[in-house]
């Protein structure tokens, strides 16, 4: 029979460092008024010992896993990964830890069933990247638990929202084409009812409008929900010129799909996309996209989560109050 180790104890590491059990607990629980030396000690006898600290369990004492979930539909997109790399870190210097829900691509809402696996982990926060489906606002509002959709209006939820103005993003992105002498623009966005996609595409129907042109209805896709080869040879046979994407990562298939198809991006079809994720990460192309201020964006994110974590009733100004987002030029358009 193998030995079966004894579960190792906080008196355990007590022992070992010489501290007392409520000193070892406040360490490890990230609670004030210890030295660096003390914290030290104590990280290396658990170390030593094998103690991991049971997140449960300590919940359970002190009603808070220290954790934030933060949902998705994809990981896909960088601009995910980025913003959340920025926003992790100012939870774990505030002491929190994250843990990552993703619907895979199920829907662009927080659902029941998310939901449901999202509060099994008690999470002390929720920052979604979702909007919540309609039947979930009162549930999630009943919870208690904060809540902040990231990247979207909370408005029309009552809710807690970090966004950035997206109709002025389309249109600055329509103006640029416009000024590039294209003409016969498109715009190919994500969902048909999300209204974020839908603000970018009202942005670059009220850069047309001012020019006294129209974006026909025809010339209007949502690649989650149509074929994307048809997409793009309804382009090409429409002779479209201009492209607005809801973002980058569909604006380098765009540009990869038309290329095959000998139309140059830039020379023959402007394209512009959004989030500018080639200043997060080297590309091998330069895209010209409509970028929010993706760093303060992340970061106001984040705090926004932290004050309702800390009960605070601080007023702050909201992201679209204080940032324009602006445009970057790359080789996709003139």
């Amino acid at each position: 029979m193998p030995d079966i180790k004894k579960k190792v104890t906080l008196k355990d590491i007590a022992e070992k460092t010489g501290l007392s059990v409520n000193t070892v607990s406040r360490v490890l629980n990230k609670k004030p008024y210890y030295t660096k030396e003390v914290e030290e000690k104590v990280t290396a006898a658990c170390k030593e010992l094998g103690y991991i600290v049971d997140m449960n369990a300590s919940g359970l004492r002190s009603g808070s896993t220290r954790t934030v979930a933060i949902l998705y539909d994809d990981l896909v997109n960088p601009f995910y990964s980025y913003t959340t790399d920025i926003i992790s870190k100012r939870f774990e210097e505030n002491g929190y830890n994250c843990i990552m829900f993703s619907n895979n691509d199920r829907s662009p809402y927080v659902d029941y069933e998310l939901m449901r696996s999202v509060m099994a982990r008690k999470p002390d926060g929720i920052l979604s990247f979702l909007e919540p489906a309609g039947d979930m606002t009162d549930f999630i509002k009943n919870s208690g638990i904060p809540f902040v959709i990231f990247g979207r209006d909370g408005a029309p939820y009552g809710m807690v929202g970090v966004d950035a103005d997206e109709v002025y993003g389309g249109k600055i992105a329509g103006e640029h084409l416009l000024a590039r002498g294209y003409r016969k623009l498109a715009y190919i966005g994500s969902w048909h009812d999300v209204k974020v996609c839908l603000d970018r595409q009202k942005g670059l129907e009220e850069a047309l409008a001012e020019n006294g042109m129209t974006l026909s209805p025809e010339h209007v896709f949502y690649v989650r929900e149509q074929d994307f080869g048809t997409i793009v040879d309804k382009i090409v046979k429409d002779d479209i010129d201009g492209v607005l994407c809801f973002n980058d990562v569909i604006a380098f298939i765009v540009m990869e799909a038309l290329e095959e198809r000998g139309i140059e991006a830039g020379a023959d079809c402007g394209i512009v996309g959004f989030d500018n994720i080639q200043g997060m990460m080297r590309m091998p192309r330069l895209l010209t996209t409509v970028d929010v201020g993706n760093r303060d964006f992340a970061e106001a994110g984040a705090e926004v989560m932290l004050g309702l974590l800390s009960g605070s009733e601080e007023e702050r100004p909201s992201f679209r109050e204080t940032h324009k987002s602006f445009l970057v030029k790359g080789k996709t358009t003139r």
